[in-house]
């Protein structure tokens, strides 16, 4: 275990990355971190710094200076953002100037943090530069990778923490990165065990948290040296949705550990949000721009391989939009030109989606009821970046995909989840009763009624009324609503809950539809705005549950949309 975990700090980036879990590791052995990292803000050669007890039982203040992977003689000095700069910098200004008032007259220790070794080149004049500054009141210490590998199995993953079946479930999740469902089943269930032996008071649950994110790091850090990411986005996303599960009861506090668990539950959003944009940058961008290349580099020539896939692609890229709409959003200190580059990226997100759509005719031909839910995320997506002439188009290529799906017998929509099921679907038209259990539900054609009208309020759908009359009157219409019990079990899946909004009625106009949906937002709003992460403003984490545990996304996605 302590091998893993040194060979995922080694792997670590400065940025970011090692100087991001540095401060949870330091709250975790009873340090007090008083500076965290910050982008754009002289730092004076301090990364972190904290105050608290050290070894030798003496309080002292810790002045951190960070840097990745092994120490070698170009990063002790060899330019400016050498670490022997940092250090400089740090006697000559941050001491001086910088040390809170409270602190000033505690000594100080300035440690050097490396994610891996230090060379045996730079070993003997790091430890002259040291001698040389050393004096009463400043002295120096070395972290590296084995320091910081025993502080994190000791603290965080230690066996009386995190348990030894969670321990093994853990390696075995790492183990399996190639095998991306192994592994994030083996992640799912140490995120069960871990709660099972879960305590009730808040400093547990704080731990608990920072497991998850640690845990969730190290295998998004291995599977980037593997260079697969599909296990690290997986993990990630249920870690997230467990991490809010536990830390929202917190956030309407203001205590110590209530804002550790926000900084913690942002901490793990930006890590999912993160795998997601490299994914989408490094896999589907590239890819977007050609015909049938990313149906092709499914790897498989079984078009339900391709459909499942590239539905789920494509929902995994516009949540992954809609998160960092969300969160540029909530940043208030950035320039001008920021703001140029952060358009730029999302109007990359926006064209290709638009390409991906218009290049893979597979996205016209939804095989599962269930594909309803990456339509709405895509639709969202797209009509937050305004072009609602996508969200026509592609919903009325759908419409015509599906009614003529059913009318030749192919692969038309169906309530099936299970992939043998899906594999031998459809049968022939004659089996009567066969077509009766596939078709016995849909949120589909509602949810695609709703967003062809709002990207074009005079459509008619007069040859959709008349194919689900003639064709599909025993389906019953429906979509999804929030229940009181959903908080409870939304974001761990750990229950039924919601409820279904029965027998809407498809016809040529889409208002009695829209007139319906209107009473019932009305009536359950208190329930949805109820949600934690809508009650704290993290909307968008409904979305990723909806996502990870296939529901319909609910309606009040649209309110505001409709009215408009």
């Amino acid at each position: 275990m302590k091998l893993l975990i040194k060979e995922y700090l080694a792997s670590l980036k400065e940025r970011n990355e090692l100087d991001a879990i540095l401060p949870d590791l330091l709250s975790e052995i009873g340090l007090h971190v008083f500076s965290r990292p910050a982008i754009g803000v002289r730092q004076n050669g301090v990364d972190v710094a904290a105050c608290g007890i050290d070894q030798d039982g003496i309080r002292k203040v810790f002045l951190f200076s960070v840097k990745s992977g092994d120490l070698t003689r170009q990063d002790w000095d060899g330019s400016i953002q050498a670490l022997r700069s940092s250090l400089n910098e740090i006697i000559d200004s941050y001491i001086p100037q910088r040390i809170p008032k409270q602190y000033s007259n505690l000594p100080i220790a300035i440690c050097i943090c490396v994610g891996g070794d230090i060379d045996q080149n730079v070993d003997a004049d790091l430890r002259n530069y040291t001698t040389r500054n050393s004096k009463e009141g400043i002295e120096f210490q070395e972290w590296d990778g084995d320091r910081l590998a025993d502080l994190l199995m000791s603290a965080v993953l230690s066996e009386q923490l995190l348990g030894k079946e969670a321990r093994s479930l853990f390696r075995k999740a790492v183990a399996m990165l190639d095998e991306p469902s192994a592994s994030y089943d083996y992640f799912h269930q140490m995120l069960a065990k871990m709660q099972g032996s879960l305590a009730e008071q808040p400093k547990d649950k704080l731990t608990f948290v920072r497991q998850i994110n640690l845990c969730s790091w190290i295998i998004y850090v291995w599977a980037r040296d593997a260079d697969n990411l599909e296990s690290a986005y997986q993990c990630s996303e249920i870690a997230l949705l467990w991490c809010w599960k536990i830390g929202s009861p917190f956030f309407k506090r203001d205590t110590l550990i209530a804002r550790a668990m926000t900084k913690a539950a942002v901490n793990i959003i930006s890590l999912h949000v993160g795998i997601g944009d490299e994914i989408t940058k490094r896999r589907y961008l590239p890819n977007a721009y050609t015909s049938d290349a990313l149906s092709v580099a499914v790897g498989s020539q079984v078009s339900l391989d391709i459909n499942l896939k590239l539905f789920d692609l494509i929902g995994r890229m516009a949540l992954t939009g809609i998160w960092l709409m969300f969160l540029i959003e909530r940043r208030t200190e950035l320039t001008e030109q920021e703001h140029a580059h952060v358009d730029s990226e999302l109007h990359q997100y926006t064209n290709g989606i638009v390409s991906i759509i218009n290049n893979n005719g597979i996205l016209r031909t939804p095989i599962s009821d269930g594909q309803s839910t990456e339509i709405s995320l895509v639709c969202l997506f797209l009509a937050m970046r305004g072009r609602w002439d996508a969200v026509r188009d592609w919903t009325a290529q759908i419409i015509s995909a599906c009614t003529f799906a059913t009318a030749s017998n192919s692969a038309y929509p169906c309530v099936f989840t299970d992939y043998r099921e899906l594999a031998d679907h459809p049968r022939p038209r004659s089996d009567e009763d066969y077509f009766r259990r596939a078709t016995a539900g849909s949120t589909l054609f509602p949810t695609l009624v709703i967003w062809k009208h709002l990207s074009d309020p005079s459509t008619k759908f007069s040859e959709l009324a008349e194919y689900v009359g003639t064709d599909l009157p025993h389906c019953t219409m429906q979509l999804w609503v929030p229940s009181r019990d959903t908080e409870e079990h939304i974001y761990t899946n750990s229950g039924m809950h919601g409820v279904a909004l029965l027998d809407l009625r498809i016809s040529e106009e889409a208002t009695e539809m829209l007139e319906v949906l209107r009473e019932e937002m009305k009536n359950s709003k208190p329930t949805f705005d109820g949600l934690s992460a809508v009650e704290f403003g993290f909307w968008p984490i409904v979305l990723s549950a909806c996502r990870h545990h296939r529901l319909p996304v609910p309606i009040h996605f649209w309110d505001g949309l409709i009215d408009s």
